[in-house]
């Protein structure tokens, strides 16, 4: 019927006028996927609210049908099966057209990936997906795209390949229970055999409802009918249009992936779904261990291990907390990256002068502890620099996990910042400054010391290119030319 090609738009207080719902049954409708979600923007009326959502026009037609339904006493599941049966035959003959490169992105992802819809019909996947569920031979077998993935397609290949076909078929079907009701289950079986849908339903019944969580991950064993085992932990996503299931082998590093998927949307969007490495705005925090010590001579390489581990991994859980991606380290340093959101413009260059301080009082704790443990006198301090701009950014597979990447001279440049800093300062651009909203700044103590690295009396507000700071041949004996002309100045405190 109508297509999303209508260009014509209308507001929901026009669609809620011309059908007589309310605006919770409106949004019940998107919630089930009957209705398409709204374009957000600026209503063209002057004097109400600042934002308004409008649909296509179609969407006055779509919900008279349904009303028309509900009166001859239809119930919702029932509504929802009977568009997407629709939906499957339009999708269907628009394959036959042309080939769906929808979701090409997905052959990017270097373990096995599958993305489902709403109602649970596979949208996409992988081909190491394709051979781990379906099998390697699959000539003259229906693809599994629009199939649903706990549906009687599913459970035929699942009964034909693994022995404990019951079991992930469960896994799959607690995931289903968040987004499906029972008569939706029994709907996708109408036209298959009688005893798996007896089958699945009693798995319906049995499976515990999975806490309401958008990401989870559950252990799945894969027994093969020719007696091969195999462990997979399988991860849950939501995406933007759907929910992208991921088979992790056993043996790969989980906390990589999840710090790519849990809790950040943002990094779904920029990193795991980018056909392509992107433009994108970001802030750039770097942090070097500095010790009244060599470090690496004076402590036994047990001990010198255990201290660094400790302040890489306490700096990674700060930036993880602070909104920020912890990037691989190098030597006794840490990089972490944030990301411009499109809701905070500014908040991606607040949340690293945060970290920042952060930071500083991790390493202090730590410097006590030790001053303890080996009875020295030796002071550790983190120096930190914190820089911003627009750089490429994106993923390149390795064997363990997605290694998330920035390219670009910000990161070079922060890196020198890094080594610029001493005494356990934090050093910033005057670019990561100024672009702070009114706010933020407000929260913001910083200045030029008489003196560089003494305590000694601050100009406050004011930024100095790093050349004047140390003088040409100090800046040539360091390797500092590179950020010779950067305004910079020092981060005093960051009030709450």
């Amino acid at each position: 019927m109508n297509s999303s090609l209508d260009s014509k738009q209308i507001s929901s207080k026009e669609i809620m006028a011309r059908t007589g719902i309310s605006r919770a049954t409106l949004n019940n409708y998107i919630g089930l996927n009957l209705i398409p979600s709204p374009t957000v923007r600026k209503p063209q009326e002057l004097g109400g609210p600042t934002k308004i959502g409008y649909f296509p026009e179609w969407v006055v037609e779509r919900i008279k049908e349904i009303q028309q339904f509900k009166a001859q006493g239809m119930r919702m599941s029932q509504i929802v099966m009977h568009f997407l049966d629709e939906k499957r035959e339009v999708l269907t003959t628009a394959a036959e057209l042309k080939p769906d490169l929808n979701h090409q992105w997905l052959n990017r992802i270097i373990i096995p990936a599958v993305l489902v819809g709403r109602t649970w019909e596979i949208l996409g996947l992988n081909k190491e997906a394709e051979e781990l569920i379906f099998g390697e031979n699959r000539r003259g077998v229906p693809s599994p795209v629009k199939q649903a993935l706990v549906g009687p397609f599913f459970i035929g290949e699942l009964k034909n390949r693994f022995g404990n076909w019951k079991e992930i078929l469960a896994s799959h079907i607690r995931l289903a229970k968040r987004d499906l009701t029972e008569d939706m289950l029994q709907g996708l079986h109408l036209e298959g055999k009688p005893q798996w849908l007896n089958e699945a339903m009693q798995l319906w019944r049995e499976a515990e409802i999975l806490i309401n969580s958008p990401f989870t991950q559950q252990t799945l064993t894969l027994e093969h009918i020719d007696g091969r085992t195999k462990q997979y932990t399988l991860i849950s996503c939501p995406l933007p249009d759907g929910i992208l299931l991921l088979y992790v082998p056993a043996g790969m590093q989980l906390d990589q992936m999840m710090d790519l998927l849990s809790g950040r949307a943002k990094i779904s969007k920029s990193v795991l779904l980018r056909k392509a490495p992107s433009l994108t705005p970001l802030s750039i925090l770097v942090a070097r261990l500095e010790s009244d010590l060599q470090l690496r001579t004076a402590l036994p390489p047990a001990e010198y291990f255990d201290l660094l581990n400790q302040v890489i991994l306490g700096s990674h859980q700060c930036c993880k907390d602070h909104g920020g991606i912890p990037a691989r380290s190098f030597e006794e340093s840490i990089v972490c990256f944030f990301l411009a959101e499109t809701d905070s413009r500014q908040g991606y260059l607040f949340q690293p002068l945060e970290c920042a301080q952060s930071l500083q009082k991790m390493v202090s704790d730590l410097n006590r502890q030790w001053k303890y443990r080996q009875a020295w006198s030796n002071t550790l301090r983190l120096n930190i620099a914190i820089h911003c701009g627009h750089e490429w950014l994106g993923t390149v597979p390795s064997s363990l996990a997605f290694e998330f990447t920035v390219v670009g001279d910000t990161l070079m440049e922060t890196e020198k910042l890094g080594e610029f800093s001493r005494g356990g300062a934090i050093w910033a651009s005057k670019k990561v400054i100024e672009n702070l909203s009114p706010s933020h700044r407000k929260r913001v103590e910083f200045g030029i010391r008489l003196g560089v690295y003494q305590d000694q009396f601050v100009s406050p507000n004011i930024y100095s290119p790093v050349c004047e700071l140390l003088g040409r041949e100090e800046l040539e004996r360091r390797g500092l030319q590179a950020i010779g002309n950067l305004p910079v100045t020092e981060v005093i405190n960051v009030f709450p």
